[in-house]
């Protein structure tokens, strides 16, 4: 769970992403449109909904109380290999920009593209036939050249300002 790492080492009460997960779980307000809440794996949270709402409420468009809404989803890092993980945050901002649009909010869909970071300065001036390999090798000089850390950050100073 990504809200774990934000809050990881901070003082919290939580001890990992489940005990988070739960405490989410517990704090979602009652409603007939929730038939059950479960946690699972790393603090993964499943709400299944109610049929019964479902079949109430099939046809009619729930009224929210915004008008328009920012989903900002998908963030593979570019400079490392697609896998299917990199499909969980596309599927789930997916279907909230669906089930929005349904509710007649005006959806602004964002497909974050990854990190602009030091692996992005990395690859300044390199051959980058094998990304994968050549990522992970600038990874290791980026942490152990000091030089190269700083000229790689600089290229991403002068990326982000371009």
């Amino acid at each position: 769970m990504s809200l774990w790492s934000k809050i990881k080492g901070k003082g919290t009460e939580f001890k990992g992403p489940q005990p988070v997960g739960l405490a989410i779980m517990r704090n979602l307000p009652a409603s007939d449109m929730i038939e059950s809440c479960s946690v699972a794996g790393p603090g993964f949270i499943n709400v299944k909904l109610s049929t019964q709402w479902m079949a109430k409420t099939h046809g009619h468009q729930p009224k929210l109380p915004v008008k328009r809404a920012v989903v900002d989803f998908s963030s593979p890092n570019i400079a490392k290999e697609m896998h299917v993980g990199h499909l969980r945050s596309t599927i789930i901002g997916d279907t909230l920009a669906r089930m929005l649009e349904y509710s007649k909010v005006d959806v602004l869909r964002r497909n974050h593209v990854g990190e602009l970071g030091h692996s992005v300065g990395e690859v300044n001036d390199q051959d980058i036939g094998e990304l994968e390999v050549f990522y992970k090798a600038s990874k290791q000089r980026f942490d152990g050249d000091k030089e190269f850390k700083e000229t790689a950050q600089q290229a991403v100073v002068r990326l982000q300002v371009n």
